[in-house]
């Protein structure tokens, strides 16, 4: 599907629910066929919406709301196959906001999490059937299991990307613990790599996290702008990797 990039790139991209038949899709799909990344981790999209190009895993459809046909919390694509697939993460986690699994790269083998972290007001509206939730609750939940998924992995390349909704570092607007939660959710040895990634003056919600045994080679930002309009709510960010010498 993707061009081609000098270095292994993985990606992250928030297509606030563009559909295969939305009218910004065909320049959206030309914007990630440029980025030529050979992992791209979407949110808030359509299961369709790479259909028939590389492979595709996704999170559930019940994200807590209404399902809506289609829609979903969180996809991963790679060119290659994907194996060793986890679309729950915990029974504890706010639901459809995960999905997991291994795929072969230019730099080789590495598991890749996609995460939509909710945002601050996630399921804080009044909703049949289910409980009415505080501010900040699901993110906090979200966050209090997601160090415990991540150190259940096997020890290896890993690569966690999608929506974090927050700003990391001035700007933040989460509340100083869940700033630390964050931070903390990643096992010793991982780094955000995109924490001063912005555009149009504005910082990223959307980060890559990635494992010590990876070196970041580059950073950059895919526009949302297109003829003076908006593809998406995001912005979307782009990382090169190679892999440490350890000799």
């Amino acid at each position: 599907m993707l061009g081609e990039s000098m270095l292994p790139r993985v990606a992250t991209w928030n297509m606030e629910w563009a559909t295969p038949k939305s009218r910004r899709t065909p320049e959206i799909l030309e914007r990630l066929e440029q980025a030529g990344a050979e992992v791209v981790c979407l949110t808030e999209t359509h299961c369709d919406l790479l259909a028939g190009r590389g492979y595709s895993i996704s999170s559930p459809a019940d994200y807590g709301y209404p399902i809506t046909e289609g829609r979903r919390k969180v996809m991963l694509w790679s060119r290659e196959p994907w194996e060793d697939i986890d679309d729950a993460g915990s029974g504890l986690m706010p639901p459809g906001r995960f999905v997991s699994g291994v795929t072969r790269t230019s730099m080789g083998v590495i598991r890749v999490v996609g995460v939509c972290i909710p945002w601050s007001g996630c399921r804080t509206e009044a909703r049949r059937g289910s409980a009415r939730r505080v501010r900040w609750e699901d993110h906090e939940q979200y966050l209090a299991c997601l160090p415990g998924v991540l150190k259940g992995l096997d020890a290896g390349s890993l690569v966690v990307m999608g929506d974090f909704n927050q700003v990391i570092g001035s700007g933040c607007r989460a509340p100083i613990r869940l700033r630390s939660a964050l931070q903390q959710a990643f096992p010793t040895g991982m780094r955000i790599a995109t924490p001063d990634l912005e555009f149009q003056g504005r910082k990223s919600i959307d980060h890559i996290a990635v494992s010590d045994d990876m070196a970041v080679e580059s950073l950059g930002v895919i526009s949302n702008l297109h003829e003076g309009k908006k593809l998406s709510d995001h912005f979307g960010v782009f990382a090169d990797l190679s892999i440490r010498n350890r000799g």
